[in-house]
């Protein structure tokens, strides 16, 4: 029954909610509302536990686990969640990280070709998601991707050490329009600061990066930003500083999202680095928002018995410029109502709405 509620809600308005149409219908021609969304959809499993790889045999068994973990959080069950939450919010723009694709090849060429060059597609997170929200009807369109992370690693899935399987991680950063929304200047890119780790001997360069969009909704005009910062020091501070002078390049009005591994602290943090004045940008939550705003995070198995784990505030939505301000804001993804029918959260995360209003 739960899993009807946003179908009922939209038969009942119709057009009003579920077409592209937004909430400022009827109101001053010179002013548009909106909303935007930032959602972190979670890998599957903490990837950190490899950093605890003491040898390159320990690999083959870490990544298995991982692997299975990918599997026991069922994207394709949680995406339904997530799809609930963009029909009922029915967002402008959303800015998705995390958006995983995992692939596998057998036998395992790793140690002759420690490349990346796995190509069975065994999960696509985008495409599972697209698909799920063409099946209700909405309207929304990818119109920005980004590669980040691309590795790929033996894993004995059949629990034989001889036996190996190499799975490939590909991680992207995403924004989805709705179908109103013009979208022009697309700009794709990666920081160059990428944080070093070493894999059981093997060292790795996290690669993180960054989609913008210039938007046009009803005549309302503002670039729009989405990232996933490292979460790890220096790459916090060094990515926020590069992505600052970014920002500092693009029009105004301008809205930021994403996971930002970063929230209110130090001026040294990525988030002081962020949210000044010399950048321009406010915290769309110090403004309007009520309560903790915590998005972050949910046990690795997504089995939480509560939203009790959540005691950080990092997925963020930031803005800047003359004529655009925040209405109000929402946290998804955190009520108890939320989770799957086998009790999964959508993901690690909770997500953030914010609603604006932009005088044109």
């Amino acid at each position: 029954m739960l899993r009807l509620a946003p179908l009922l809600a939209c038969a009942s308005l119709f057009l009003a909610s579920c077409s592209d149409n937004d909430e400022d219908d009827g109101v001053d021609p010179d002013t548009t509302q909106f909303k935007v969304m930032t959602r972190n959809l979670y890998l599957g499993a903490d990837i950190d536990r490899l950093f605890a790889a003491q040898s390159a045999a320990d690999v083959p068994g870490i990544t298995a686990t991982l692997y299975a973990t990918v599997q026991q959080t069922n994207f394709p069950e949680r995406v339904k969640s997530i799809a609930d939450e963009i029909q009922a919010t029915n967002p402008a723009l959303i800015g998705l990280q995390e958006v995983a694709l995992f692939r596998t090849q057998s036998p395992s060429d790793f140690s002759t070709n420690p490349m990346p060059n796995a190509q069975t597609v065994t999960y696509d997170y985008l495409d599972i998601l697209m698909k799920e929200l063409q099946s209700r009807g909405l309207n929304y369109r990818v119109a920005a991707t980004v590669q980040n992370a691309d590795v790929e690693l033996p894993a004995s899935l059949s629990g034989n050490a001889t036996d190996l399987t190499d799975v490939r991680l590909t991680d992207r950063d995403v924004i989805l329009a709705r179908g109103d929304v013009q979208v022009s200047n697309v700009v794709t890119g990666n920081y160059a600061f990428a944080q070093e780790v070493s894999v059981g001997g093997i060292p790795f360069r996290i690669l993180r990066g960054f989609t913008k969009l210039d938007a046009n909704l009803k005549d309302a005009r503002f670039a729009f930003v989405n990232t996933h910062l490292e979460t790890l020091s220096p790459g916090n501070q060094n990515q926020a500083t590069e992505l600052a002078a970014l920002v500092a390049t693009y029009a105004r009005p301008l809205i930021l999202v994403g996971d930002l591994n970063t929230g209110p602290g130090s001026p040294t943090t990525g988030y002081g680095v962020l949210v000044n004045s010399t950048t321009g940008l406010t915290d769309a939550w110090t403004t309007v928002g009520t309560g903790s705003g915590f998005t972050c995070c949910f046990n690795e198995t997504l089995t939480d018995a509560n939203a009790n784990g959540l005691d950080e505030r990092i997925d963020l939505v930031l803005y800047a410029g003359g004529g655009i301000d925040p209405q109000s804001t929402a946290i998804v993804g955190a009520n108890l109502t939320d989770r799957t029918p086998a009790g999964l959260w959508p993901t690690d995360h909770a997500g953030l709405v914010v609603e604006f209003r932009l005088t044109h």
